[in-house]
């Protein structure tokens, strides 16, 4: 009987280690497309995150002047003071008129910062919205100027020289408006409001 043998032959192919040099320009070149694209993006985040920070906390400081004040059963002012080229806001709770280090109190410094009435949007829609109720106040934009937002005991706002006023403060980038701009409102009645506006001046309300 013969054994039949059988042989096999194949043929090996030689497998690639990686990617060739045209393969990892194309995949670096797409790389940098789409990080182009992000980067934008992420910035523009980042700089609407800083601002609603920063107007959040200056109610924050507002709304907690007014229960010191509740508290201490007398009037206590929230202090608005340049510095150079920043702010600082701070809760006068002893009204010695200096920011102590254990009274509560932040910094405005960077791209943003306080601006003046004429940097910002008319502030028509906001008032327009608070209703007829406010029509005999005054209006008072204290943005860009030393200031003081003095409560008293009711908690409610009070005004040395006798005129009620709403009082206003603006913040944004007075180089760039890409970000629009953060209105914290004072009223009378010492309630503290937060609207947002876009550079084309649609404020909404957002606190």
């Amino acid at each position: 009987m013969k054994r039949r043998i059988y042989h096999i032959s194949s043929v090996a192919r030689e497998l690639p280690d990686g990617f060739s040099l045209v393969e990892l320009v194309l995949s670096l070149a797409i790389l940098l497309v789409i990080t182009s694209l992000a980067v934008p993006v992420v910035v523009r985040s980042l700089q609407t995150y800083e601002l609603n920070s920063d107007a959040a906390h200056i109610a924050g400081m507002l709304k907690f002047t007014k229960f010191e004040a509740i508290r201490q059963n007398s009037r206590v002012s929230c202090q608005v003071m340049q510095q150079g080229s920043s702010w600082i806001v701070w809760v006068d709770s002893n009204g010695n008129g200096v920011p102590d280090g254990a009274e509560p109190q932040m910094v405005i410094a960077g791209s943003f910062t306080f601006l003046p009435a004429a940097a910002v949007p008319d502030p028509g829609p906001i008032l327009a919205a608070m209703g007829p109720g406010v029509s005999g106040f005054t209006y008072t934009v204290w943005s860009g100027t030393n200031h003081s937002q003095i409560f008293d005991s009711r908690g409610v706002l009070y005004y040395p020289g006798g005129v009620m006023e709403i009082y206003a403060l603006y913040l944004g980038n007075p180089n760039d408006s890409n970000s629009g701009y953060r209105a914290i409102i004072t009223l009378p009645s010492g309630a503290v409001q937060v609207w947002t506006s876009s550079s084309s001046g649609n404020w909404q309300r957002v606190s």
